[in-house]
Order: structure tokens, then C-alpha cells, then sequence
């Protein structure tokens, strides 16, 4: 299955990335091209469902930095180094043939310039090096190479920012882009799927609970099911006092964070023990389990991991993530789907959750937990409206019609 990994960056940068994406298997780019890298951060609130993100260059990636550890897929950003200034350097110097002393440049950080300079033992003048850095507006980097070449203080310019480079192509001063090798976008492509493939792989891993009832009470079927459908786990009794719960990290970890388990905690009044074990197998998850029960008082959870970390006590922990039902976004999609904004919601943290951005009308009615046709009615709602789309279909194991595939077509991070 290809990995699907949404790109922000500059339309130039766009075009360059596009015709080296093309030799790697199992790639799908969705863009999200800017202008100017000041509108990363607004982009970054319109990626539809996806694997992973990647930005196109340090600037985009400072303009988004703070909001980065708010969307629930790996990212990557494609880093200046000293090979990216090296092979600029090389390409100016055997194709227009100028002297370094006439060259003006635009960089991340200065020292790489400096490295590259004292790695091939070059003595004589400098190059006129101006730092980016994200409190810096662009337009002020593109004045300084302007006045240098007014000033006849150069031939050429090097710049790090497509923005200046179109405006330099304006004035008529020769210029040209910093050159990202293209072994190092390939290898930022293939981290980027790799990273992708992890977290995946890590949000499938096993993990086992165990309830704990005192044994002079009786536990009410009722409540041990809605503890199931928050975990999307499936259970087995031990004892007469005791289940085992089974599910994966992606499950617990977001109903933690959501807050569904604790809220559902307090509806309990048996002095209960829950607590959870991550593991690479079911046995080692259980025995983790055991061993955070040790741990566990009445109405709290404990989680003990495969590197034997202990987490919690939940509900006392930070983990927090609140239903976007206030979201304006979310308000317009539930006027013009009339759908409620809490099923918006629901559909937006389905998607979330899932290991990969396609669906079927099963997968979601499983999640929601209604029947068939009400969720062929919602999906018929988001197509209509333009925000799911088919993309395909797949065969059953059973006879009978084959099931549509779905994607949602609407920003969901």
C-alpha cells in the first residue's frame, strides 16, 4: 500500500520534487504549495487525511514549528545543509564562471557556508552571506541582494527562498535557488515513509488490560461493555472477579486522550483496577498488565509499556483532546451536510485513528456504531457535498457485491 505524504512547499520546489518522487515505489504526494513560506502555517490547517507530512525547507518548517506536535502523523522537513551549499557553489562557479568575492547568499545558518569554504581550503574573499531566519521578513533579504547589485558589489545571487528568487528574476539580476541534492530529497522522502510505517506499526502493537473487581461485588455486563467499545478492545474472563481486555496502542492511546475511558470511569461505582501492558506479543503485553496492576488504586489506570515505562495514574494525567464540535470548520460542514457537528467530529477522530486515510462504509459504521444504511446515508452526504470521494474497491472473502472504498476530501489536523 502506498504511503500518502503531504508536501508544503514552494510550487518551484513543487515541480523539482514531482520528477524525483516518480522512482520511488509505494510514494503518493499530495501538495500544498505556497507563495510565500509565511503560509505554511495556514496550509497546515487544510491537510486532508494522510500518512505523513513533509515540509519543503527549513523556513516553511520554523513557521510551523509550534503548531507541529498538535497533528497526530510523523513529520519531516527537508534540511539545508553544507551538500546543498556545496553543489549551488559548484554549479555558479562551472556554469557562470564568477568569483565568490561577487556572489551575494541567503542561508540558514552561516557556518555551512564557512565549512564548505574551509573544506576545499579557499583563502580569499568572502561571499556576502546574509542569515534567514524566521523573524526576518523575506522582503528584507530580497532589499539587501538589490542594493548589493545596485551598489555593483555583485554578479550574482544565491537565495534559499523561492519568494526572492521570482522577485530577482523581476529585476533582471542573475540569480538561482539553492540546489537540494537529489540523493538528499530521496532520502527525506524514504525517512518520511519510513517514519510513517513506524507509527503505524507501533499504534498496532498488542496490549492487554485487566479489569479487577473486589470480590465481595458483583460488576454489572453493561458497564464492562461500554469499557470494550471505548478501548475497541475484546474480552475474556479470567475469574469470577477478572477479565482480560485486548486491543492496540492506537486504540488506547487515543481514548486516553479523549477522555472517553475516565468520563466512563466515573460512571463506575465499584472500586475497581484497571491497568494496561504494551507489548510485541500478548504475553509479554500481559504479563506488562500484571505488573501495572501492582501499581493500580481503585479508579485508576496504569500503563506499563514494552520498555517498561509506567504511565499514568489516568484520569489524573495531562492527555487531553477535546471534540472540535466549536470548530467554525466543522460548524459549515454540519450546515451543509446536515449532519450533526458531533458526528462530524466522530467522522474527523475515525479518521484519526485509522492506520490508513481509505475506508469502507463497514469500517466507519463498526466505529460509530450504527447500522449499515445510516452510515451509507452519512457517506452519501460527504460525497455529495465534496468532502469524501471513492477511490476504489475491494473484494470480500464472501460472495456478493464488492465494497466501495472511501477517502475523506477535508482537513482534518
Amino acid at each position: 500500500m502506498s504511503t500518502k505524504i503531504a508536501v508544503i512547499c514552494s510550487k518551484a520546489f513543487m515541480k523539482r520534487i514531482t520528477s524525483i518522487a516518480q522512482n520511488i515505489k509505494n510514494i503518493q504526494l499530495e501538495f500544498y504549495p505556497y507563495s510565500h513560506p509565511e503560509e505554511a502555517s495556514i496550509l497546515l490547517k487544510q491537510i486532508r487525511p494522510c500518512d505523513a507530512l513533509l515540509l519543503g525547507g527549513t523556513l516553511p518548517y520554523l513557521h510551523v514549528q509550534s503548531s507541529l506536535s498538535e497533528i497526530p502523523i510523523p513529520w519531516n522537513y527537508i534540511k539545508q545543509d553544507e551538500t546543498a551549499i556545496s553543489t549551488t557553489l559548484l554549479s555558479v562557479m562551472a556554469n557562470h564562471a564568477i568569483s565568490l568575492s561577487r556572489i551575494s547568499i541567503d542561508v540558514m545558518n552561516p557556518i555551512f557556508v564557512e565549512n564548505v569554504l574551509k573544506d576545499i581550503e579557499y583563502s580569499g574573499p568572502r561571499p556576502f552571506i546574509q542569515q534567514i531566519a524566521v523573524t526576518r521578513p523575506t522582503q528584507a533579504i530580497l532589499q539587501h541582494h538589490i542594493a548589493l547589485w545596485n551598489a555593483q558589489s555583485i554578479d550574482f545571487v544565491i537565495t534559499s527562498i523561492h519568494s526572492v528568487f521570482d522577485e530577482l528574476q523581476k529585476h533582471q539580476i542573475p540569480a538561482m535557488r539553492i540546489i537540494d541534492a537529489t540523493n538528499s530529497i530521496v532520502q527525506h522522502l524514504e525517512e518520511t515513509r519510513s517514519q510513517s510505517l513506524l507509527t503505524k506499526s507501533e499504534s498496532v502493537k498488542a496490549v492487554v488490560g485487566i479489569l479487577e473487581i473486589p470480590e465481595n461485588h458483583s460488576f454489572d455486563t453493561y458497564i464492562l461493555s461500554k469499557i470494550t467499545t471505548a478501548t475497541h478492545s475484546t474480552y475474556k474472563q479470567i475469574t469470577a472477579n477478572s477479565f482480560e481486555l485486548y486491543t492496540t496502542a492506537g486504540y488506547l492511546q487515543n481514548t486516553l486522550a479523549k477522555e472517553n475511558l475516565q468520563s466512563l470511569m466515573q460512571q463506575i461505582e465499584i472500586p475497581f483496577k484497571l491497568a494496561f501492558g504494551f507489548g510485541h506479543s500478548i504475553l509479554e503485553a500481559s504479563q506488562n498488565a500484571n505488573n501495572a496492576l501492582t501499581f493500580a488504586k481503585p479508579c485508576e489506570i496504569f500503563i506499563l509499556d514494552e520498555h517498561k515505562n509506567l504511565l499514568g495514574p489516568f484520569p489524573k494525567s495531562e492527555i487531553k483532546l477535546a471534540l472540535k464540535t466549536d470548530d467554525p470548520d466543522v460548524l459549515k460542514m454540519a450546515k451543509l451536510t446536515s449532519l450533526s457537528p458531533l458526528n462530524i467530529s466522530k467522522i474527523i477522530d475515525f479518521s484519526q485513528e485509522r492506520q490508513s486515510a481509505q475506508f469502507t462504509a463497514y469500517n466507519l459504521s463498526e466505529y460509530l456504531q450504527v447500522t449499515r444504511r445510516t452510515t451509507e446515508r452519512i457517506i452519501k452526504k460527504l460525497v455529495d457535498n465534496g468532502y469524501a470521494k471513492v477511490v476504489g474497491e475491494e473484494m470480500t472473502h464472501q460472495q456478493g457485491r464488492p465494497r466501495t472504498i472511501y477517502e475523506l476530501n477535508f482537513a482534518i489536523y
